[in-house]
């Protein structure tokens, strides 16, 4: 198998992993309860990823403060607004849904960028926008095949900020991943963002009873988020992307949106009808425009 090929297959088992992921969500949820369910995940994450981090030793890059504060608010993102909101979200709507809606973070990464970075927004990825938001408009209201309820809009709300948060805090961590390196960045997020969801253990009163009555699917399905999802993926991703650059890598990160939709109905029997997949394509188009700009300037500034 030759180099690059290799690389194209770790990100497209990236996207089928992190479009299950949502399946995952979903199928846990009957099990526990979604505050229960992410203390459960991280858990059980921190468990496997601290020793790692561990061995490194010297390795391990030193953070000025202010590196630090911003390393804790992208955690604090990351677990609250994107983890916490997405499986609330999952309560109400279903999960191919989720995983669609979810992945319009390039959206609201490019909107941030402009204006937290400086970062150029160009007519492409203004219309970007647009398209994809209006696919997100398509997919709450004509999606679901039946009269639109107040559930189904919080719902979407949810996952919508979901991929705000998520997008937020890939914009905090981009000058420190440049700087330090992915991995070691990505993990004290991770750990910060863990701490900082410890105190919401009270109020996760099925936590113990429902990890003590876990079913063995839930056990696969929960060790499947954190170490599929979390870990494995992780380390395909940046494999791939160490690989292939990021425009390729960018590409597949767009075929999550689709597989999340498939695995629904191929596991979970969630109905796909015609205006659900008009507003795959309109956010799948709004995305690619996103990205086409995104690649254009890249290549722009290689040129100067």
């Amino acid at each position: 198998m030759s180099g690059r090929l290799r690389y194209h297959l770790y990100l497209f088992l990236v996207c089928w992993i992190w479009g299950l992921a949502f399946i995952a969500m979903k199928v846990l949820l009957d099990e526990l309860g979604f505050l229960s369910l992410n203390i459960a995940r991280f858990l059980l994450t921190v468990l496997f990823l601290a020793p790692a981090v561990l061995v490194a030793g010297k390795k391990r890059p030193s953070l000025s403060p202010g590196e630090w504060i911003l390393v804790i608010a992208a955690g604090i993102a990351a677990v609250y607004g994107y983890h916490l909101a997405v499986t609330y979200g999952e309560t109400m709507v279903p999960a191919g849904t989720a995983g669609l809606i979810a992945n319009v973070t390039p959206v609201f990464a490019a909107l941030l960028s402009r204006f937290m970075l400086h970062e150029s927004l160009g007519p492409w990825k203004a219309a970007g926008t647009v398209m994809a938001l209006g696919g997100v408009a398509v997919v709450t209201v004509l999606g679901a095949g039946e009269e639109l309820g107040m559930g189904r809009v919080q719902g979407i709300l949810f996952v919508l900020l979901s991929a705000f948060a998520w997008a937020l805090y890939t914009v905090l961590l981009k000058p420190l991943t440049d700087a330090h390196g992915a991995f070691f960045v990505t993990s004290y997020a991770i750990f910060a963002g863990t701490l900082a969801l410890l105190p919401l253990g009270p109020f996760a009163r099925d936590l113990p009873s429902g990890i003590a009555s876990l079913s063995a699917s839930g056990w696969g399905w929960l060790l499947f988020l954190s170490l599929g999802c979390t870990l494995l993926g992780y380390l395909l991703y940046s494999k791939g992307l160490e690989g292939l650059g990021a425009s390729q890598a960018a590409f597949y990160i767009y075929l999550v949106a689709p597989i999340a939709l498939f695995w629904g109905w191929a596991l979970l029997g969630e109905r796909v009808n015609a205006a659900l997949l008009l507003g795959t394509a309109m956010i799948l188009a709004g995305l690619m425009a996103v990205g086409w700009e995104e690649r254009g300037s890249r290549a722009g500034c290689r040129r100067g």
